[in-house]
């Protein structure tokens, strides 16, 4: 526990305020450990504290059994109960994919409560490594080693913009022809705005090189600025189906990777005991 929170703080000082025991005794417990396994944990140079490769490891796999074995608990400890879905999902696929899913899972009318969290990609993955979601519906960019995961679909995500914006105009687009026109895109820890970064530096673009930026946490805002003819913007077609059917939007030509497909995915505990109900889950969504 006191190795756990260690790696959480990064601070001997905070750990001992947040157990309630003293800084020498933190210090202590930590450094018996690192005997009794026979392991370096931590390298501590005032005010440095760093947690060694092994020690991440460590810390991961008693993160992942310590919220499983509660899991697999409650589940022991209440069978007659009707059972929770418990999920969380990216602010993208909270508009075509998660309601997808609630929609099947209410119809089976066998679940007493269903609770999504909505956030980025980092806050949905930090739930599921904590044990506040048993699984999250992301896309972008995550560590694949740590996490049990499956992919549910691959979704095109394409560059937008009003169709009377001048760029709605150009048969054949590069990326250096966007850099003067403001951009809308997703804040930090988004995996929408890891999947764009990535897209521009592929181009040798960064998000930097753009004149205008404007930063939004919300897809649905993104999306209301672009039918207002407010810049330009990459999302996942499914947010703007309906919009880019009615010529209310149109997707820009981009000439090299500006129109790609990327992975949808079920992510959950890595080697969880639930493993087959979540893939259940993945192959409804399908």
């Amino acid at each position: 526990m006191t190795f756990l929170v260690l790696t959480q703080t990064l601070s001997y000082t905070k750990t001992a305020e947040q157990l309630y025991i003293s800084q020498p005794a933190v210090t202590q417990q930590i450094q018996r450990l690192e005997e009794k396994l026979d392991l370096k944990l931590v390298h501590y140079h005032r005010p440095n504290l760093k947690i060694t490769q092994a020690g991440e490891e460590l810390a991961d796999f008693l993160q992942r059994t310590s919220v499983q074995a509660k899991q697999v608990l409650e589940r022991i400890q209440t069978p007659d109960k009707f059972q929770e879905i418990n999920f969380s999902t990216t602010r993208s696929l909270s508009v075509f994919l998660a309601p997808k899913l609630i929609k099947e899972v209410a119809a089976q009318k066998a679940f007493r409560k269903i609770s999504c969290h909505v956030g980025n990609t980092e806050q949905a993955l930090a739930k599921v490594r904590n044990g506040e979601s048993q699984f999250a519906l992301v896309e972008g960019n995550f560590n694949k080693n740590k996490f049990g995961y499956k992919i549910i679909s691959s979704e095109p995500f394409v560059a937008v913009a009003a169709p009377d914006h001048p760029l709605a105009q150009f048969k054949s687009l590069t990326w250096s022809d966007l850099v003067k026109t403001p951009l809308l895109v997703r804040e930090r820890g988004s995996g929408s705005r890891e999947i764009l970064a990535s897209l521009a530096r592929a181009e040798n673009v960064s998000l930097a090189d753009f004149e205008h930026m404007i930063v939004i946490s919300e897809p649905l805002l993104i999306r209301q600025l672009l039918l207002e003819g407010v810049g330009v913007s990459f999302l996942y077609r499914s947010l703007v189906e309906k919009q880019l059917q009615q010529r209310q939007l149109v997707e820009l030509p981009m000439r090299d990777n500006g129109q790609t497909a990327h992975d949808l995915y079920i992510v959950y505990a890595k080697d969880s005991y639930f493993k087959k109900d979540y893939e259940k889950w993945a192959d409804v969504l399908r």
